[in-house]
Formats: structure tokens, sequence, C-alpha cells
């Protein structure tokens, strides 16, 4: 019991002591860095060598001002990085949705428009292949009947079947589109689950 009440006031007389001391501080810091040899060295100053292994500033009393963590490397740096980007993601996840079932709603809204695009995307793609097809029809009864086809219809068949492809390739656009929103709210689900379980 003694010991135990003699070591509190030897570290209440060190903190006074160390309190008084930084009182009169007269702005001077000693910094403390790991030499080559793994060494802590205490110095007015660190060598540029050793400013990247990080260290510390200090008070000539030994109070830590300030501690410099050590220089990344490209690795840790890069997994800093991730976990950062990963983190302003998880925040903004929680802020824009308050369930699995808004995420949910979100989703229907964004596929309705797509999956509505793509519904007028085929629908154009079927009448320009009605179009196609009646023009066809012309230049084979205009044959049967020995005519030569004119250049005018021909130029007409071939952009109509241009345009429908252009039309396609939109619709294929699309199409992946409605997949990637899929598995973007998958995940936007699947990870909202993760935070809310923690």
């Amino acid at each position: 019991m003694k010991t135990a009440i003699a070591l509190a006031l030897a570290g209440a007389l060190l903190t006074v002591d160390v309190v008084a001391a930084d009182r009169d501080w007269d702005g001077k810091k000693l910094y403390r860095y790991t030499n080559e040899h793994g060494v802590q060295v205490l110095d007015d100053r660190v060598p540029p060598r050793y400013v990247a292994g990080g260290y510390e500033i200090l008070t000539p009393t030994g109070r830590v001002l300030k501690v410099v963590e050590p220089a990344l490397t490209g690795r840790q740096l890069a997994e800093k990085q991730r976990r950062e980007a990963r983190a302003a993601a998880d925040l903004q996840l929680l802020k824009r949705y308050n369930s699995v079932a808004d995420i949910e709603s979100a989703r229907n809204r964004k596929l309705a428009m797509v999956q509505q695009d793509m519904a007028i995307l085929r629908s154009n793609i079927a009448s320009l292949e009605r179009q196609i097809e009646n023009e066809e029809a012309v230049a084979a009864r205009t044959q049967r009947n020995g005519e030569t086809i004119s250049q005018e219809l021909l130029a007409r068949i071939d952009n109509l079947r241009e345009e429908a492809k252009v039309v396609s390739e939109r619709l294929l656009l699309r199409e992946k589109e409605a997949v990637t929103i899929n598995q973007e709210f998958d995940q936007a689900s699947s990870r909202y689950q993760e935070l809310a379980g923690n």
C-alpha cells in the first residue's frame, strides 16, 4: 500500500515537473528518428535520408508534439487509397439509401427507363424490317417484270438496312446497360446488408 502511494506521488511530482518545464518551453524542438542500425536518435533535425522512415517532434522535456508517420510504399499507398475509396463509397451508399427496399425501388426505376427505351428500339427495328421487306418486294416485282431496279430504290434499301443496324447496336448497348444496372444494384444491396449488419 505504501509503495503504491509512493509511486503515485512520484508520478504526480514528475507530471508537475514536466508541466512546469513545458510552461517555460522556449519553442525549441527535438526530433526522434530511427537510424539505419535500428537505433533511436534524438537530434535537433532529421537528416533527409531518415525523413521517409517517420519521426517524432518533441519538446526538450520529452513531450511528443507530433508524430510523422513513415512514408507509404507504392503497394501500401494503393491499399490505403483503395480503403479510403471503399469507405467513401460506403458512406455514399448509406446516405443514399435507408434500406434494401430503397435500393430495389431505385433499381426498378432505373431498369424501367432502360426497358422502355429497349421497347421503343425493338419497335423501330420491327418497323424498319417491314419497310425493308416492302422495298425488297417492290424490287423483286420490278425484276420479275423484266425491268431494271432503280438506283434510288437500291439506295433506300441500303439506307434502311444501315439504319436497322445502327438501331440494333443501340438496342444491344441498352441490353448490356440493363445487365450492368442489375449487377451494380446487386452489389449495392449486398454491401448495404453487410454494413447494416455491423
